[in-house]
């Protein structure tokens, strides 16, 4: 203490108020966390060894707790670093998405990078860097901390997705994400200048005062709202959204199985929470501007992941498909703007980490050396092998399809009355029909499994938790590789998916009387 009250005024220390570093401790332990993992990879053997995995999954479950006590407190001054992060339940809610997610994906990995032999310690390194830079995007509340964010949270993921060094496809997939990537990051940039540059700020608050004055003289400025369109366009790349989609399909297939389902779920969520701090409460005010633009995208991104996913014979590229038509549904609550509309989204951002996560569980587990679980006759007669693996994997296409009784069902359904309520019909009714054409191809994976007859090899695919064909317990290799925590994941998105499609105020009630705090 006398060396720090010894120190020059203008030292850093001098400057971090404890408050600020409360405001932000979920990032500081998953930063801190990466950091703690890289020295203990230097220490552990590289093969086998559950020792990082676990440092992983103690310092997510860290951030969770820490996370957890911040919305008991539900402090009544939110924003830090003088409006440059919020300590919201906005932000806290998408924290608790994302953090649940990667340590669902912590507990799928050891298995998984065993049986595929990418067992590297890097894995957790990257994972958690990630991780850092999603935490960061859900409080940002200044231009500058949410490219940090979407940064962060990239390049780590460009990495990942070429984790499969010896294969073709997925050093095709990180090239293809790392191109992609780094142009979307120039129109983000470049529409984070034109704001800058016709506001004069790059917090989030005083954009908007800027913004409502320019409203309110019925004055908008071009160059605004084409910084804004710039915006939207890197923001639109990151969810996956149609016409800012074409990296999706080869990126989601090529990449290992485990990292698709990190990236498919947990970038997508991160992502929409800046997308609805921007839209629901910043860029309010244009409203009028923007509105139409962001239905439209949602309507061609609903009517493109249906349609085309129809056509496809990879599991994997029918998820990526999937995921961009899920995008679309979830644009209808940015596109309502009002409290309900948010809500709506955040509540189908939850559904969709247990229903997509869950779909991508079973592909994990059922990945095998050499090759992800990705052809359709890798599922064909799983019901005979595996009953309860088959049993989840068609609740969790029911349920991204909608059907009632599960969480997927409520999502659609709040996020199309939001529609109705805010006079936005037309968006209704096309995400009514386009849910429709999904059955088509949920369905048929369901068919696949219930009714196709399985390949001379499909009967080494790996077991659930030490489940054979009869749901007697064995102690083969095989099922030791996929591990108990697998499936206890897999089980818990199972029981997650009904319980709140029978019960949805367990989560919805969360969300009332959220606000989007802009700086």
């Amino acid at each position: 203490m006398t060396t720090l009250l010894s120190l020059p005024p203008w030292f850093p220390l001098h400057f971090v108020p404890a408050s600020n570093l409360v405001g932000i401790l979920p990032v500081l332990i998953v930063g801190g966390g990466s950091v703690l993992v890289l020295l203990a990879d230097l220490a552990v053997p590289r093969r086998g060894n559950l020792v990082l995995p676990v440092i992983s999954g103690v310092v997510v479950l860290g951030a969770l707790g820490t996370a957890v006590g911040q919305w008991i407190l539900n402090a009544t001054n939110p924003v830090v670093f003088n409006g440059a992060f919020a300590d919201d339940r906005f932000a806290l809610f998408a924290d608790f998405v994302v953090l649940l997610t990667a340590l669902a994906v912590i507990c799928l990995s050891p298995g998984y990078l065993r049986r595929r032999g990418m067992e590297e310690g890097e894995y957790y390194i990257l994972l958690l860097a990630s991780l850092t830079g999603m935490l960061v995007l859900s409080g940002a509340t200044n231009l500058i901390v949410i490219f940090l964010g979407v940064e962060l949270l990239s390049i780590p993921l460009y990495v990942l997705a070429g984790f499969a060094r010896d294969e073709p496809l997925s050093q095709e997939a990180a090239m293809k994400y790392l191109l992609l990537g780094g142009f979307a990051s120039g129109f983000l940039l470049y529409g984070m200048a034109l704001i800058y540059g016709e506001t004069g700020h790059t917090g989030l608050a005083a954009i908007h005062q800027q913004l409502l004055q320019g409203a309110l003289s019925h004055s908008f400025d071009p160059m605004l709202l084409a910084g804004i369109a710039l915006l939207s366009v890197g923001l639109l790349f990151k969810v996956s959204a149609a016409p800012f989609q074409w990296w999706t399909p080869d990126v989601y297939q090529g990449s290992p199985a485990i990292v698709t389902t990190f990236m498919s779920v947990a970038t997508k969520v991160a992502a929409f929470a800046v997308f609805l701090r921007l839209f629901s409460a910043t860029l309010a005010p244009y409203r009028s501007e923007w509105e139409v633009p962001i239905a439209v995208v949602a309507i061609i991104s609903m009517v493109f992941g249906n349609l085309v996913a129809v056509a496809q014979t990879s599991v994997k590229r029918v998820l990526a498909y999937s995921g961009i038509a899920q995008a679309g549904y979830i644009l209808i609550g940015v596109a309502v703007g009002s409290p309900d509309g948010t809500q709506a989204a955040l509540y189908y951002l939850a559904a969709y980490a247990f229903m997509n996560t869950g779909a991508f569980a079973v592909l994990t587990i059922l990945s095998q050396r050499g090759e992800d679980c990705d052809r359709y006759s890798q599922l064909a007669g799983l019901w005979r092998r595996q009953p309860l693996l088959a049993g989840l994997m068609a609740l969790f296409m029911l349920s991204l399809a909608g059907f009632p009784m599960t969480v997927g069902f409520f999502g659609k359904f709040f996020l199309f009355s939001a529609a109705i309520h805010d006079g936005q019909l037309p968006l209704a009714i096309w995400g009514i029909l386009t849910s429709a054409v999904s059955l088509f191809y949920y369905l048929r994976v369901i068919l696949v499994m219930f009714t196709a007859v399985p390949d001379a090899d499909s009967d080494t695919a790996p077991t659930l938790a030490g489940l054979s064909l009869e749901g007697t317990a064995v102690a083969s290799s095989t099922a030791a590789s996929v591990g108990i925590p697998a499936g206890v994941v897999v089980v818990l998105a199972g029981v997650g998916t009904v319980v709140l499609g029978i019960f949805p105020a367990l989560i919805y009630t969360l969300l009332q009387g959220i606000t989007v705090v802009h700086g």
